[in-house]
């Protein structure tokens, strides 16, 4: 099982609670058009999350494992680890409710591509969580000590993103990030409806596609490349901003040029290990309910 160095210690915030068996999906095609109330972990081939699904967690792990989803709801977010990829079309996807480290609604520190959708972080008093995490950090393979530094790559085409109610943390701000960008992210379209923070110092970099594209006093604003609105707050670290001079790209790089240092502060959801993460998707799917 591999994970992040940056994210070791998360596990030991939150306490233990009742958790379910996950289903584990291990070759071929699995497909969830309809409630299910499972958490999901992909080792091996493909899982569909159709139109009238409802899951309540998704992962998945390992070369050439995907997730696909055109439809449905996931209760409290989707993760995908190296080497697999992620494709999102529809549906809704929302981080988990927590008073220390809200959920992020997507993570990827693999590959990604997002056409639709609509993706809510996780409400917190401490970190809220974000629309999607794009990642960056050292990867550990179990029983080695040698990390391996990786990038996520991420490509957003389209979707609404909306980051939860509360502090934004590390990086800054009042509320929750619609996207959180450690890796290389490119932006051609969605709707980003709260702040985005982007911090290149693992050597990322996050381009925003478009026309009529500027950036000052950390605002972006103009059109992206489908023709979707932006305006936008970012919160940079390690990063300048430049934007060239028809105002169609936008781009956010690394601003030193020295091995950079993993970020002090862990972004919470890569560090879950999956059972972990289904007890915390049973006490959000008990809190919806009683709403």
């Amino acid at each position: 099982m591999r994970m992040t160095r940056i994210v070791a210690l998360i596990p030991l915030l939150f306490p233990p609670l009742a958790a379910a068996s996950p289903i584990f999906i291990d070759g071929g095609t699995y497909d969830v058009s309809s409630p299910t109330n499972g958490t999901y972990n992909v080792q091996s081939g493909t899982l569909n999350i159709l139109p009238g699904a409802d899951v309540l967690y998704v992962s998945a792990s390992g070369n050439g494992v995907s997730i696909t989803m055109s439809g449905g709801q996931v209760e409290t977010g989707i993760s995908v680890d190296q080497g697999s990829n992620l494709s999102i079309s529809g549906g809704q996807s929302r981080g988990y409710d927590n008073s220390t480290f809200g959920g992020n609604a997507v993570f990827v520190s693999s590959s990604a591509q997002i056409t639709g959708g609509t993706f809510i972080g996780g409400n917190s008093s401490g970190q809220a969580g974000s629309g999607v995490v794009g990642s960056a950090g050292t990867a550990f393979t179990a029983g080695t000590v040698d990390g391996k530094p990786f990038l996520s790559t991420l490509n957003i085409s389209g979707g609404t993103f909306i980051g939860g109610t509360g502090p934004g943390g590390y990086h800054g701000g009042s509320t929750g990030y619609s996207l959180l960008s450690m890796g290389n992210t490119t932006v051609t379209g969605g709707n980003f409806l709260s702040p985005v923070a982007i911090n290149t110092a693992y050597g990322g970099e996050t381009d925003f596609i478009g026309t009529h594209l500027t950036y000052q006093n950390g605002i972006l604003s103009g059109l992206l490349q489908n023709g979707d609105p932006i305006h936008v707050q970012i919160y940079p670290d390690f990063t300048a901003a430049t934007v060239n001079a028809s105002g169609t790209e936008v781009s956010f790089l690394s601003s030193s040029s020295t091995t950079p240092l993993p970020s002090p502060i862990p972004e919470p959801t890569s560090a879950l290990i999956f059972g972990l993460l289904t007890t915390l998707v049973l006490a959000r799917r008990r809190s919806h309910r009683s709403r």
